[in-house]
């Protein structure tokens, strides 16, 4: 015991804690003056080294060493009775008590304030979570880095950097990394580590803030195991602005290092962030990718010019040309450009990256895309062929949603395969659970596959998930009219011009609908919203046939749906279609029928061969109306022939209708082979089983010389005779509705 009591009398405990203390707090100012020092990173770890080694030696100077008020001396010649070592153990008291009340003050500024300001956000709680993952998993979510820069304007830069440094994790093998939308869904709100963890079922979660000022930037990362909340490795990098292409490959370097190769397999592998060491280039890029995620008809075009101007900048950036492909995808998607355009725009830009990066999985994923949107004669095991590699490359760049929204439609409306829909679907929600079209498509493919419930359960969380996306609710309303509820459905499609007031689309569907229930006043200001908007497209023009078809003009009809057909007008929301049902309806009507025959040939002369399907769509449905029209004037074995050279025509092109074997395709295929209890049996059993919601046309007995005998059975006009009797029953429930102040207001 005389020992301990000999190191307390000469202050060695004291000395000890003072040196700890004063210690901590130095490397806490290190931590911060070395970035801006630039210090190495081994520069911090001798300084730590120097502090270790130098605590024994300052144990040792307070046991061998005594301060008196003549200096420093030998303990062993001091006189005990001179001692001052009590008024110093005092000094170091009151020491070593400042320096602890200045530890604590910082503890609790870092905790309250520095932290709160990059701490990671979480989505609603009602958000679903995904499966947890374990420690060991080698899956990380790159949550936004945080703009410290004092300026909003900087956002994009932040969150452009956050973007690109999740493309080359991505790169890493056997690394899963979930997908931007997913993680950007948690920025600007706040939330416990562990629960965003669990929502995006990832093991790691790597956070950061960009301090971007002139020309200098500053960016510090951090990889937190989210089991623990243990810090797996953090660093600061405060380099010139020149140097953010480095810091993302170090940054990503370092991430793979610290999760190590028991996870990764190889964390040396070599990735890279993007290919221009162009500043200007690559601001633009970020610029372009801000306007891009926002996914508007203004924000595509204004994307746009931000990627061409990167490339101006640097011809040779290839990420910037393929962002500019993704763009003309999605310019598709909206409505804003045509198949031709987009085959047009995108071809070159991949042939471009070929040029010098030939294995570009992305290029590829979007030439595969772009043939599912726009090819017309590739056969069924061509089709299967495409879209099967197009599922390969998505594992290879998993973020690439809009290529696996075609792929599942492909499976959808092509193969009539709506369980690999939803498969394919439900595979890209485990790279990406936050994502509002995944959950959309799903909701479309349960839809498909009649199972309302899921259907609606999907559409509802893609409404939670994007509540400003007007096609979340244009779905609803597509599952209402499945479920057999017409003003359900149309309550959603208020619901979305409410959202986006601007899309001539949404209110083209109101409006269409309210002229087939013959609702023509409550029809025409949506019909005037569409023509302010949009008075060139397809579906404007065809509005102005709705009205004349529920005004009982058939002469205005025949004219209006005439003059699209000659000007061969977009297929948006079936536009040409619907038209050329309206005119070879009216013309059978009104026995015209040859009139109308040799009106079609003389607009595409082509369609008269049977033996070839025509290059697009519009061809192929000229050539069906063709033979409908033969109906008026023809014998049955001359239609018969002309219709089997066509029907073996789309055999060759693995027709989806032909292969559909519920498809009102077959109703036909039957008539036109004289087959009638056949069609009449098919009718029963599919045609009468559609909801009169999805098609409130059915009571009109549409093309009644080629369908007359299947209408003729007993069956038949008894069941279309109650399909009349609803549809003013669901007329009168659509026009009260419509009384309600959410609709007055409009």
């Amino acid at each position: 015991m005389s020992f301990f009591r000999e190191l307390k009398r000469r202050n060695v405990f004291r000395v000890g804690a003072a040196y700890a203390v004063t210690a901590w707090v130095l490397l806490q100012v290190l931590d911060v003056v070395g970035e801006i020092l630039e210090l190495p990173a081994w520069g911090g770890k001798l300084i730590l080294l120097v502090l270790v080694a130098g605590f024994f030696v300052a144990l040792f100077v307070a046991w061998a060493f005594e301060l008196t008020p003549q200096g420093i001396k030998r303990e062993s010649e001091v006189d005990r009775s001179q001692s001052i070592t009590p008024q110093t153990g005092r000094r170091l008291d009151r020491f070593i008590i400042v320096a602890l009340a200045v530890a604590v003050g910082y503890l609790l500024v870092d905790k309250f304030f520095l932290q709160e300001r990059i701490q990671a956000p979480t989505p609603p709680a009602t958000i679903a979570e995904a499966e947890p993952a374990t420690a060991g998993d080698p899956s990380v979510a790159v949550l936004p880095f945080v703009n410290m820069s004092g300026d909003a304007d900087n956002e994009y830069f932040s969150d452009g950097l956050t973007e690109t440094l999740l493309h080359v994790l991505a790169q890493l093998p056997g690394l899963r990394v979930a997908a931007r939308t997913s993680s950007f869904a948690f920025k600007g709100q706040n939330t416990d580590i562990g629960e965003i963890a669990a929502t995006l079922g990832v093991a790691h979660l790597l956070e950061g803030s960009v301090q971007k000022a002139d020309d200098r930037v500053r960016v510090t990362a951090q990889l937190i195991r989210a089991e623990d909340g243990f810090h797996v490795w953090s660093q600061s990098y405060t380099r010139p602005l020149e140097d953010i292409f480095a810091i993302q490959d170090e940054i990503a370097a370092d991430v793979a290092r610290a999760l190590g190769g028991s996870l990764l397999g190889d964390p040396q592998s070599e990735a890279h962030v993007v290919s221009t060491q162009d500043l200007d280039a690559y601001d633009s890029f970020l610029k372009g990718l801000e306007q891009q995620a926002i996914y508007s008809y203004t924000s595509l075009d204004l994307a746009e010019r931000q990627f061409k101007q990167a490339l101006v900048h640097d011809p040779g950036f290839t990420e910037a040309r393929l962002a500019l492909a993704r763009n003309h995808i999605l310019k598709y998607e909206t409505g804003l450009i045509d198949a031709d355009t987009l085959q047009a725009r995108v071809e070159p830009l991949i042939e471009q990256v070929r040029e010098t990066d030939p294995e570009n999985a992305r290029a590829r994923v979007f030439e595969l895309t772009v043939y599912l949107r726009t090819s017309t004669s590739g056969t069924p095991e061509d089709m299967r062929s495409v879209v099967e590699e197009l599922l390969q490359q998505l594992q290879r760049v998993p973020d690439e949603v809009t290529a696996r929204l075609y792929a599942a439609a492909a499976f959808m409306y092509y193969f009539n395969d709506h369980e690999r829909a939803v498969e394919v679907l439900q595979g890209g929600l485990l790279v990406d659970p936050l994502q509002h079209e995944l959950y959309r498509w799903l909701a479309r493919a349960y839809l498909e596959g009649r199972q309302l419930d899921a259907a609606r359960e999907a559409s509802l969380r893609s409404i939670e998930l994007e509540p400003e996306a007007p096609n979340h609710y244009g779905t609803m309303a597509e599952i209402e009219l499945a479920s057999d509820n017409l003003a359900a459905g149309l309550d959603w499609g208020r619901r979305a011009s409410e959202v986006d007031p601007q899309d001539h689309e949404i209110a083209f569907q109101m409006a269409h609908r309210l002229y087939v229930l013959g609702l023509t006043e409550e029809a025409d200001p949506w019909r005037a919203r569409v023509q302010a908007l949009a008075p060139e497209a397809g579906v404007a023009r065809l509005l102005d046939v709705d009205r004349a078809a529920a005004k009982g003009d058939t002469d205005a009809v025949i004219e209006r749906a005439a003059a699209m057909i000659e000007d061969q007008v977009d297929q948006r929301h079936g536009a040409f279609d619907t038209a050329l049902v309206y005119y070879a309806d009216a013309m059978q009507r009104s026995g015209r029928s040859r009139e109308g025959y040799d009106f079609l040939l003389g607009v595409r002369p082509e369609i008269e061969n049977l033996d070839a399907v025509p290059e697009d769509p519009r061809g192929l449905s000229m050539q069906w109306a063709l033979l409908d029209l033969m109906s008026g004037f023809a014998s049955f074995e001359e239609r018969r022939a002309a219709w089997i050279r066509f029907d073996e025509s789309l055999a060759r092109i693995g027709y989806p209708e032909k292969l559909d074997p519920e498809a009102e395709y077959q109703v036909w295929n039957h008539v036109m082979r004289g087959e009638t209890e056949q069609a009449i049996e098919h009718f029963l059993a599919y045609g009468l089983a559609t909801p009169l919601a999805e098609w409130l046309e059915r009571p009109q007995r549409q093309f009644p010389l080629t369908l007359g005998e299947v209408y003729a059975d007993p069956r038949v006009d008894a069941a279309l005779n109650e399909d009349a009797r609803r549809l003013e029953e669901m007329r009168a429930e659509v026009q009260a509705m419509l009384q309600g102040p959410e609709w007055t207001d409009q």
